[in-house]
């Protein structure tokens, strides 16, 4: 066979075996091509795998949180609801029974302002949960009485308490033999102490000391006041502070005023000269803290906590526009009946108080001593001249000469022998006239003091 025959199957051949490497290397880029698209295949499933994983567990890690959430929702709910009803149990409780032991007081400083000729309202048993209450820990304050006028606001912390009472007096000051009733070394203001016949043959010795005292109770209750009317009318009204002893047959010797650590100063009340006296300086102020308006907005948030209202002088007359407090004459009776005549009075350890954010525990350390007569009971006469006498004591209505401002050792001398508080009154002149006797005579009825009834 020539050359030229050769040359075509030369070719044909080259060609064929173009073909079967071309053929060859397809097949291999496209089963490269074919695996590379299962590996992406795979990758994408195995990604969409996890991003499905990812998501249901992202939607129960939220399904969880919502339902942890819902439960401590729940729970506080119901610890709020359960705060609410024992609030309102407390509330309705304080209702119930302060205006009560209030009732006596009450007139007593409605007589002062009406003698004092005061442009102010006397508002009784505040009822209220301070601000600082929380969820967890709330609690009910109550507030004996609040007199509000244009000069200022003051707080009265009322105490019927019977027998010898000792605020801010050593009892040996007063008689030596008092000396070995308490621990005096012990005794560091504010403190107070009341010596009442519980039985014939025991007297009990109470005593009050630091927050338990009725001027640091007070100012306490004062300051929780003034927090709760800034929450609700967003200005500040500063509370002036006070303590009454009410019980017509209490003996109290007391400093004219406790004065706290950080100078606030809160004066004690015995005798109706006194009250008449601290309701003419509160409304005799020469520089107005209040204007008329904030009164009435004061008087409306009080009286909307249940309190009792009475008003005198010019807040006697028509309300002003934008009070929500209906206007009362200040000689309207109260809602409440008074104590009647022969029921029990409240001792300290029964009165109805709220207000102390601490753990309830005996506000008195009673140590018995023995019956009067005995060598341990100040009984027996005092030495002429060895001890200064009461702030007053009970009898005929007549109100008492003494100033209030009269400072303990220039007070008369101690009635010989000392009264046996078992059977029979201290002999003299009235602590402060009940609210069963008679009122003393009033001035004049005039635009801004209407006339007693």
């Amino acid at each position: 066979m020539t050359l030229d025959q050769l040359v075509p199957w030369i070719v044909a051949a080259a060609l064929l075996v173009v073909v079967i490497v071309l053929a060859l290397v397809s097949r291999r880029r496209l089963g490269a091509a074919r695996a590379a698209a299962r590996a992406e295949s795979d990758e994408q499933s195995r990604r969409a795998r996890e991003q499905q994983a990812a998501l249901e567990a992202s939607h129960d890690q939220a399904l969880a949180r919502t339902g942890a959430e819902a439960a401590r929702e729940k729970e506080a709910l119901a610890a709020e609801r359960a705060a609410a009803l024992e609030e309102a149990k407390q509330a309705r409780a304080l209702v119930a029974h302060g205006l009560k032991w209030e009732a006596t007081s009450r007139e007593l400083i409605a007589d002062a302002c009406r003698e004092a000729g005061a442009d102010v309202v006397l508002l009784t048993n505040v009822v209220f949960v301070p601000v600082v209450s929380g969820a967890s820990g709330r609690f009910v304050a109550q507030v004996d009485h609040v007199i509000v006028g244009e000069t200022g606001a003051l707080v009265v912390e009322n105490k019927n308490w019977r027998g010898i009472v000792f605020d801010g007096t050593l009892p040996s000051t007063v008689f030596p033999a008092f000396g070995g009733v308490v621990d005096e070394a012990e005794l560091t203001p504010p403190f107070a102490l009341q010596l009442v016949d519980d039985s014939p043959t025991v007297l009990t010795v109470r005593t009050h000391q630091g927050r338990k005292a009725p001027a640091a109770q007070v100012r306490r209750q004062a300051q929780h006041l003034s927090d709760r009317v800034h929450a609700e009318l967003g200005a500040r009204c500063w509370f002036d502070t006070a303590v009454l002893y009410s019980h017509p047959r209490a003996t109290v010797y007391a400093t004219d005023r406790d004065t706290a650590e950080g100078g606030a100063s809160t004066p004690i009340v015995a005798t109706r000269a006194q009250l008449v006296a601290l309701v003419r300086e509160l409304a005799g102020r020469s520089t107005k803290r209040l204007s008329q308006a904030r009164v009435e907005d004061v008087t409306a948030l009080l009286a909307s906590y249940g309190a009792d209202v009475l008003r005198f002088g010019s807040f006697a007359q028509e309300s002003r526009p934008g009070s929500s407090v209906p206007v009362a004459a200040a000689e309207l009776v109260a809602s409440a009946e008074p104590v009647a005549a022969g029921e029990p009075e409240p001792e300290p350890d029964s009165e109805p108080r709220r207000g102390d954010d601490e753990p309830a525990e005996p506000e008195s350390a009673p140590t018995a001593a023995a019956a009067p007569g005995s060598a341990s009971t100040p009984g027996s006469a005092p030495a002429p001249g060895s001890a200064p006498a009461p702030t007053s004591t009970p009898g005929p209505a007549e109100a008492p000469p003494a100033s209030p401002a009269q400072p303990a050792e220039a007070r008369p001398a101690l009635p010989r022998p000392l009264p046996d508080l078992r059977t029979a009154a201290t002999p003299g002149r009235p602590l402060l006239r009940p609210a069963s006797a008679p009122a003393p005579a009033a001035p004049p009825a005039t635009p801004d003091a209407p006339a007693a009834p």
